[in-house]
């Protein structure tokens, strides 16, 4: 074969490996899906989706559900899935339902709620968060109530363009084994207020890994301590994180993992999930 032919040939192999690319970005355009890891980024994540790979065959979460659903939005107005499994399933939340409530409240009541939102979301204040639920009916709806606050709230989380079918409060603050919320729809909630003018509070709001609020004691001494920010859930069977990471290699993460009706200790479940968010603040 010529020269001539072969380097023919290879040109139209990249026009069509191009094409194939371009294509492929414009259905994920059109149906409205985020795109996905490439095979070179991916390599990037080798570690932490060989962990969640491992993680779903574990026997401790043998008779139990598990959601998950990571992003990658390092780059300025760009998100990438790096993760995910069953993202859409409705799942008892515990208090990572909180993230719903005091998001909206510091958009609805401005600088003055930020105190109160910090102590709710720093030390997962139930009390705190149902009164936040109320006085966000009240402000909105002028009825005081948790069915007058759950309105307004899946309002607000609408008009912000979040997908709230199947989103569920029977109350404000998680403890409530009827709620049902998916790991998807927790990190869309994340990322909206990435682009609130209160992010920086309700980002300050969220535990640090080993330094404070409910996570002041998690992964201490390692590389995710400082590098973790997030809301933490529990009630019985069901153990739940949401919040933003910033790996030691400056990626950007946002993620929810839930797992519900688990039979084992909380404390070895938690300390699975735990692995995974060392495993994200190491990328």
């Amino acid at each position: 074969m010529s020269l001539t032919v072969k380097l023919l040939l290879l040109s139209v192999c990249l026009f069509f490996t191009a094409s194939c690319g371009h294509e492929q970005k414009k259905d994920e355009k059109k149906s409205g899906q985020d795109p996905v890891l490439n095979t070179a980024e991916a390599t990037r994540f080798r570690l932490l989706l060989a962990d969640l790979e491992e993680l779903k065959g574990d026997d401790l979460l043998k008779n139990a559900t598990l959601g998950y659903f990571i992003i990658d939005i390092t780059k300025q107005n760009n998100k990438t899935v790096v993760a995910q499994f069953e993202p859409t399933r409705q799942m008892m939340p515990a208090s990572t339902l909180k993230l719903f409530v005091t998001a909206p409240a510091l958009e609805i009541f401005g600088p003055p709620i930020i105190p109160e939102v910090t102590i709710t979301n720093q030390h997962s204040v139930n009390w705190r968060a149902s009164k936040l639920l109320r006085q966000i009916g009240g402000k909105l709806y002028n009825h005081n109530t948790k069915d007058a606050g759950v309105q307004a709230i899946l309002e607000f989380w609408k008009s912000k363009g979040l997908d709230t079918k199947g989103l569920y409060f029977d109350d404000g603050n998680g403890l409530s084994r009827n709620n049902a919320i998916s790991p998807k729809q927790l990190v869309d909630a994340l990322y909206i207020m990435t682009n609130s003018k209160y992010f920086l509070p309700f980002y300050e709001s969220l535990p640090i890994a080993g330094l404070t609020g409910t996570l002041h004691k998690a992964l201490k001494g390692t590389a995710a301590e400082g590098r973790v920010r997030a809301k933490t859930g529990t009630i019985a069977g069901v153990k739940s994180f949401a919040g933003y990471v910033k790996s030691v290699s400056g990626r950007e993460l946002i993620f929810a993992i839930i797992v519900n009706e688990y039979s084992c200790r909380t404390k070895l479940i938690k300390k699975k999930l735990e692995a995974i968010l060392l495993r994200m603040a190491e990328v």
